[in-house]
Order: C-alpha cells, then sequence, then structure tokens
C-alpha cells in the first residue's frame, strides 16, 4: 500500500506548496513541512496506512486510523475503500464508504459523499468505481454500484445515481450527463499538438 505514499506526497507539495520553506531550506524541507502542515495530505496519508493495517490484518487500528482523519480533517474512508496514486482531497468534510474504488490523480471538493446507496430495495455495501483524473465538486453525492467515466467532472451539489461516461460532466439534481467533443484532464491535447 506504500506504494503510493510518493505520489501523493508530490501532489499534496503541488497543491500545498511552502515556497518560503523552500526558498531558505530547499526542496526536501518543504516537502516534510507540507507533509506537517497540510491536513488534507495527512489524510491520504492515514488511509495509506489504515489500508495496510487492513491488508496485515492488524487488529483496531484500521478503526483508529479512520477515527484520525475525522480528527484532522472530518473525512472518513471506510475500510473497504480503494484509493489510487495521488489523491486530493480539498479541505475535508469527505465520507467514502462502500466497496469503493477511486481511480488514480482524482480530486475531492468539500462535503462529498461517495458511497451507498442506502435507498433501494435490499441493502448493498457496492459503492461507486470512479475512474482516472475525476473531479467531484463541492458538496456531490455519488451514490451506489455506478462507474464515473476517466477524466470526468461532477458538479457541486450534483446527485450522481447512474454511470457517467469518461470525458463528461454530471450536473443537477438527479445529475444530467453532458458530454465533451474533447478528452477532459491530462488527456486533452492542445491545439496543433501531434502536428508534424
Amino acid at each position: 500500500m506504500f506504494e503510493n505514499v510518493s505520489r501523493d506526497i508530490d501532489l499534496g507539495v503541488n497543491w500545498h506548496s511552502v515556497p518560503r520553506v523552500r526558498a531558505l531550506f530547499g526542496l526536501r524541507a518543504e516537502r516534510i513541512a507540507t507533509i506537517l502542515l497540510s491536513a488534507e495530505l495527512q489524510v491520504v496519508l492515514v488511509y495509506r496506512f489504515q489500508a495496510w493495517a487492513r491488508q496485515k490484518r492488524i487488529p483496531l487500528v484500521p478503526n483508529l486510523c479512520r477515527r484520525l482523519t475525522m480528527l484532522l480533517a472530518g473525512v472518513s474512508i471506510g475500510d473497504s475503500v480503494t484509493i489510487g496514486p495521488g489523491l486530493l482531497v480539498n479541505h475535508g468534510q469527505v465520507i467514502i464508504d462502500g466497496t469503493t474504488t477511486i481511480g488514480p490523480q482524482c480530486n475531492v471538493a468539500p462535503f462529498v459523499t461517495i458511497g451507498l446507496d442506502t435507498g433501494g430495495p435490499g441493502p448493498s455495501l457496492a459503492g461507486p468505481n470512479i475512474g482516472r483524473n475525476v473531479f467531484i465538486g463541492t458538496g456531490a453525492k455519488v451514490l451506489g454500484p455506478i462507474s464515473i467515466g476517466d477524466n470526468s467532472r461532477i458538479g457541486a451539489n450534483a446527485v450522481v445515481l447512474g454511470d457517467v461516461p469518461p470525458n463528461s460532466t454530471a450536473v443537477g439534481v438527479p445529475a444530467r450527463i453532458i458530454p465533451h467533443e474533447r478528452p477532459l484532464g491530462p488527456a486533452r491535447r492542445s491545439p496543433g499538438a501531434g502536428a508534424g
């Protein structure tokens, strides 16, 4: 589970940089300062330890890690959640639960709920499968055994209960899909790219 930590820290330094520390003491000191000062990065690092402890079947430690992330930033990440490298949690107040999978380089804004759709006919622990480079906006709810495609965007306060194709935006309550002609995120190409 620790193979993703370096990428998590790299992303954390990009988003929560401490340029004054870097100017005075160098990049290594900035990385340490970011880890110490960014509750959002700390949440992701504690989750990595939680996942490792769960995999090693160490008792109580995953539960303690979950409570620590709630204290640090109001973030609750369940034991059945799998998160790829480079997760960015902005400002906390996030719940991620169920058998949810989040791909690499995703960005989750505050007050987001990702997980179970408990309004169905029978109880289910199935959560969403979220692709790569997905942005989930403030207050959004992504619920149930659905798929969110790579490079998608979930608008603020959207309630997503169905699949979202890649390179799309989901907005509204219930969410409606707005497709994009060109890929979003790192997949996009600047005009004239690849010519010649």
